[in-house]
């Protein structure tokens, strides 16, 4: 068990599971195409970086570059590795990555003497930079379109330990064993026998490695029919016995080093001496000339949603003093009644609707009403009668009326909708219009059908709850690019490009934890990092947003807490505001703008370093400023702008009164620092810590 590196001139592989190794893989001539669990990308000069268990395959490549790591030395490392994989689009590193490799190779071809920290170096990398953890196991979600099979790969995922055939499977997936058979094939290239018995010798492993367990107790707990069955599959799959891998384990040298292949590296000795071995700038320090602004993005138009569950607790949002909730620093803020049967079954106070409605005019918020019926419909637009009807400024068009009509499609017909449409749309031009998609998806014949319908209502809005189970499974079922396992952003994405409809006009529905990738869906907690990386989106694709108003522990993203006082996100809206409607240029640790002629800087975590409480991140900024320019700096973190810190940790809500909660607001607020630039062009630095963001704005003299 060593770590082995070879080159190939060209090459090519069959489909397999990767077992008792990592490997990591780039091409020197930017040609490498492989697919892994089932998604396969043409990564071009990226690094792949093939987990245990991953089941993979080499399409096409030339003059690739491999290195194979023994788990033993990432277990070593962290004995948690069981439970965690790499994701290669979290590695900022990879230029540091192929450095050490290269220079392995170099110094081989030279007989120079070997970096023996060289994959110890590697594996730290990839540890810092790159790990996600699981609760569990780590088995990767395989990349198939057909939902009886993922609930059968599902099934025997929770049986790795046990004894299973393929006829157990056939019969929970309620299939032919033939049937089943020929799906293993079909989407895996490889069958029932080599998927599971693969999966069980991993599970030996662990053992192996993290046990003093016998071997016939370790064949009986990893589901083995018998010790001999376990030695023989054992043998197969890693070429020597369990008693002989505890016996290398034993002798190896906790000091990694490589071991290169026989193959002659003199033919890509040019290719090589290409790259640039020299000390590279540590991923911790990020260098940046604000006069080179390279701008590739620029916001499009975006709006936040706010959920209220009926008209009453609007009442309390609107009249109650207690609750002092400021949207104004939310993109066009609507607020989105959820349910309006209170008004519709109970006698309607219209004065006390209509001044309700001007408060929220008079403040620039919306009012977006979720309609469910032609009953609930024909009830709204005698309210919006009666409303333009007692304010003639609204009427007229001098004062805009900021209200909106969501049909659902789930408990309306298009033709319904389509009738109530046609009825209202000429009262006022400034009224908007939009709808609900999830039942458009489950009447229509296909996605392209669904589209069809979208484009003919010719609507201002659709919302979709993407993250809903029965939503997802509709995509899956009716498009085969869509995959299990896709992000729910993903599938949203595709959803709105796939539409030929523009990004603004769609509203991602109910966000919750789950739609953050690195937060293990919704399992790991949501960090700064997270919420910037959620609006950089939102600026990049424009549309909506609809949030929860108040934190109630559960999944769903709120803005403000049980007391009424904002969270972070509403913090770091505020300072992304300099942001909006400006080009943009985005880094994977910053933001930049130049409006108002002044510099404008956002920065925060890398998404990678979630896991690194002691982390912390350089910034050097070079500069042509003169002495005595102005540099204002805000900070959020958990000390200053996180109100959850603040308060008790109990769940039981406790009544605090309103000059208390004040004072606590006054503390809710980023921490605000000035500073100025003290020599003229004197680059300038500041350190940002773990899970924090910083607002910069440098005013030039």
């Amino acid at each position: 068990m060593t770590c082995l590196l070879n080159i190939y001139k060209h090459h090519h592989s069959p489909p397999t599971r990767n077992i008792n190794r990592i490997i990591l893989m780039f091409s020197l001539t930017n040609d490498l195409k492989i697919t892994i669990n089932g998604e396969t990308k043409d990564l071009d000069n990226h690094i792949a970086i093939i987990n245990q268990t991953d089941i993979y395959y080499v399409n096409q490549s030339s003059n690739l570059v491999t290195l194979s790591i023994p788990v033993f030395y990432f277990y070593n490392e962290d004995n948690q590795f069981f439970k965690c994989y790499f994701d290669r689009h979290l590695l900022q590193s990879s230029g540091f990555v192929k450095n050490i490799i290269l220079q392995s190779i170099h110094r081989f071809m030279n007989n120079e003497e070997q970096d023996n920290q060289a994959i110890s170096k590697i594996i730290q990398t990839l540890y810092k930079e790159s790990v996600i953890r699981y609760k569990g196991k780590y088995i990767p979600k395989v990349a198939i379109n057909h939902p009886i099979f993922v609930e059968g790969l599902t099934y025997i995922h929770t049986k790795v330990s046990e004894m299973l055939s393929l006829r157990q499977v056939a019969q929970h997936c309620n299939i032919s064993e033939s049937y089943c058979s020929n799906l293993f094939v079909r989407y895996l290239n490889m069958n029932f026998k080599d998927y599971f018995t693969s999966l069980k010798v991993i599970h030996a492993i662990k053992l192996l490695l993290s046990t003093d367990d016998s071997i016939n107790a370790i064949s009986e707990h990893s589901g083995f029919s018998s010790h001999t069955n376990f030695t023989n599959q054992f043998k197969n799959y890693l070429g020597f016995s369990p008693k002989q891998f505890r016996s290398y384990i034993s002798k190896i040298e906790l000091n990694p080093t490589i071991q290169f292949s026989n193959e002659s590296y003199s033919e890509f000795k040019d290719l090589i001496n290409q790259f640039e071995f020299n000390d590279q700038l540590a991923t911790e320090i990020t260098e940046k000339d604000i006069d080179q602004f390279n701008p590739k993005d620029r916001t499009k138009s975006s709006k936040a949603f706010i959920r209220f569950e009926n008209f009453n607790e609007l009442f309390q949002f609107v009249f109650n003093e207690y609750y002092d909730i400021d949207f104004s620093y939310l993109p066009q803020p609507v607020v989105f009644i959820q349910d309006i049967s209170d008004i519709v079954v109970s006698h309607i106070n219209f004065n006390l609707l209509n001044h309700c409605f001007e408060k929220l005019f008079e403040k620039d918020i919306g009012l977006a009403m979720k309609i469910k019926t032609t009953q609930q419909f024909e009830a709204i637009n005698q309210v919006i009668l009666s409303f333009l009807q007692s304010n003639q400024d609204y009427k007229t068009n001098k004062k805009l009326v900021k209200l909106m009509l969501v049909f659902d499609s789930e408990s309306m017909s298009v033709n319904e909708i389509h009738l109530c449409h046609l009825k209202i749309k000429n009262k006022n031009r400034e009224i908007r219009y939009g709808m609900t998609v999830e039942g458009l998806l489950r009447e229509s014949a296909s996605i392209d059908h669904t589209y069809d319908i979208m484009k003919r209502l010719n609507f201002d809005y659709y919302f979709i709850d993407i993250e809903n189970l029965e939503t997802k499974n509709l995509l899956l079922n009716k498009r085969k690019t869509y995959h299990h396992s896709s992000t729910h952003f993903e599938n949203y994405k595709q959803f709105m490009l796939d539409s030929g409809i523009s990004s603004t006009r769609f509203v991602y529905n109910n966000l919750s934890l789950k739609c953050f990738k690195y937060t293990n869906n919704g399992a790991n907690p949501l960090q700064l990092s997270d919420l910037v990386c959620h609006l950089i989106a939102l600026m990049r694709y424009g549309g909506g947003i609809s949030y929860q108003l108040i934190d109630d522990d559960s999944q769903y993203i709120s803005l403000f807490n049980s007391y009424g006082s904002p969270l972070p996100l509403m913090h770091i809206y505020k300072m992304v505001a300099s942001f909006v409607d400006e080009p943009l240029e985005v880094g994977n640790n910053y933001l930049m703008s130049r409006k108002g002629g002044n510099y404008h800087f956002l920065l925060f975590n890398k998404i990678n370093d979630r896991y690194l409480s002691d982390s912390k991140q350089k910034f050097i900024f070079k500069n042509q400023l003169n002495v005595n320019s102005l540099i204002i700096i805000n900070t959020l973190n958990n000390e200053h702008g996180s109100i959850q810190n603040l308060l008790p940790k109990s769940k039981e809500l406790l009544y605090i009164e309103r000059s208390i909660l004040e004072e606590l607001d006054k503390c809710n607020h980023p921490k605000t620092e000035l500073a100025v630039q003290e020599e003229n062009h004197k680059p300038f630095q500041l350190t940002l810590k773990h899970d924090e963001v910083k607002y910069i704005c440098i005013k030039p003299l």
